[in-house]
């Protein structure tokens, strides 16, 4: 993960894994989760812009393997919840900036940002089920997002959509043109550190408890429910 200063009081937080597409391993969600917190304690901050390194945004997780016990699967699947607090409990928007690929982790975090600024040709899937893997984490808060039957589906199908679409079911913001998601997720993020800082946060705060997105309670509930499963599936 790098972190970095965009003048402002915006600062940036990069998925570097540019040579697999920016995966995450369980390793590098607890990167990332330290990496937010350096962030989000900046005297100065006024907005976070998410971002990829190289021709992607974040192609997916990779979690631990080998894990045999329902304590061990539910330790690893926690370190989304660890990361989604961080978001959670900003006083701050997110902005992310997709270009190439947003898959699973990718997909579900970006939905999540306050604003998505996404590239033309982006491509979003959740691609668990085509792993035996229902998205039980995602799908706590992706109905926030994307009503119900188009949320069921692309869950179930795990298959690829565009910036279009991905614009049109209410995960994406903005689209634009392959190669500029981060140079306007940073002009946007500017709009947002002109505003008044008090305004701000008491409207981003205010506007995600309304929309339900105030506590990770079903999003606990999915990780016990797929670490029993993981878990008898491992025997």
């Amino acid at each position: 993960m790098k972190i970095q200063a965009h003048g402002d009081g915006i600062y940036g937080v990069e998925f570097t894994r540019t040579a697999d597409g920016n995966h995450v391993s369980s390793a590098q969600l607890i990167e990332f989760a330290r990496a937010l917190d350096q962030v989000l304690a900046k005297p100065d901050l006024r907005a976070v812009v998410i971002s990829g390194e190289g021709e992607h945004f974040c192609a997916g997780r990779v979690g631990a393997k080998g894990l045999t016990s329902a304590a061990d699967v539910q330790a690893d699947l926690n370190l989304i919840l660890e990361v989604n607090n961080r978001l959670r409990s900003s006083p701050v928007p997110f902005v992310a900036a997709v270009e190439g690929k947003a898959l699973g982790f990718g997909c579900g975090f970006s939905t999540q940002c306050d604003i998505t600024i996404a590239a033309d040709d982006a491509v979003f899937a959740l691609p668990e089920m085509s792993h035996k893997l229902p998205p039980l984490i995602v799908l706590s808060y992706f109905t926030t997002f994307v009503p119900f039957k188009k949320a069921f589906e692309l869950s179930l199908t795990s298959r690829h959509f565009g910036a279009a679409e991905a614009k049109e079911v209410g995960i994406v913001t903005e689209i634009v043109a392959p190669g500029s998601a981060l140079a306007r997720a940073i002009e946007f993020a500017r709009i947002i550190a002109a505003l008044d800082a008090e305004s701000v946060t008491l409207l981003r705060e205010f506007s995600r408890r309304v929309a339900g997105l105030g506590d990770d309670s079903e999003a606990r509930n999915g990780v016990a429910t797929m670490a029993i499963a993981l878990a008898a599936r491992a025997h």
